[in-house]
């Protein structure tokens, strides 16, 4: 799933997956039909949805295509996001709202849409994308990261909920990254400086340096991980 603030990251994560061999649905509000002509295009199996993830029925109607066009659905990262900046005074209701809707309840309604199948068929995996803004928190961005800590929490405890039926819950933690919504973002260099600085790494995180994680956290490889926050954060968070 994606999100103009997010876009980059969910296109390299389909391509990384379809690469493995996956087949690959990739859903947004735009765009998506784009970025499976063009995994086709390099030899991988996708298909592109429309779909606004803040609108329970429309995921529901989506899941129902993919399913449809795809075959069962045994995997679900939820990448749809977004991170604006906003002092306190000026994080009201109507604004949390607003971030709630797209970066928890969005994750919500396509989890919800794809558990029962998965239940069914005692197999899944779920990967959540929070934030290392979690472990982190830079000002100005209290709304968001409130957000990425309803996601974690909801990870470790949807966990435990199906882990009897073999489903893996996952988080992935990215730290700020080079993607085309980022420039457009009225970060600034003094925001990548004090990036770079706390990071062990010193150089921008860029898509590909996600693509390896959201991997293993779909393959067969992590099937006895779950419950687990990655951060993939250059070191960010290491003080």
């Amino acid at each position: 799933m994606g999100h103009r603030r997010r876009r980059g990251l969910g296109r390299a994560y389909a391509e990384g997956l379809a690469r493995e061999g996956a087949a690959v649905a990739v859903s947004d509000i735009a765009g998506a039909e784009d970025a499976a002509a063009a995994i086709r295009a390099a030899g991988g199996k996708a298909a592109g949805f429309v779909c606004d993830v803040t609108d329970e029925a429309a995921v529901l109607r989506c899941a129902a295509d993919i399913k449809a066009r795809l075959g069962p659905i045994d995997g679900l990262v939820n990448n749809a996001g977004a991170y604006p900046l906003a002092p306190i005074e000026q994080t009201d209701a109507a604004f949390l709202e607003r971030l709630f809707r797209l970066n928890v309840f969005g994750s919500f309604h396509c989890i919800r849409a794809v558990v029962p199948d998965m239940k069914a068929r005692r197999r899944g995996k779920i990967v959540n994308v929070a934030s290392a803004t979690f472990h982190a928190p830079p000002p100005m961005l209290s709304a968001y990261v409130a957000t990425k800590g309803a996601v974690i929490g909801m990870t470790r405890s949807l966990a435990r909920e199906l882990g009897e039926y073999d489903i893996n819950v996952n988080v992935i933690a990215p730290g700020l990254t080079e993607t085309p919504g980022v420039a457009e973002a009225p970060f600034g260099d003094e925001m990548w400086a004090g990036v770079l600085a706390a990071q062990c790494f010193k150089r921008r995180e860029q898509p590909a340096d996600l693509v390896g994680t959201v991997v293993f956290l779909c393959s067969p490889a992590s099937d006895f991980v779950t419950a687990q926050t990655i951060n993939c954060d250059g070191g960010m968070g290491v003080h």
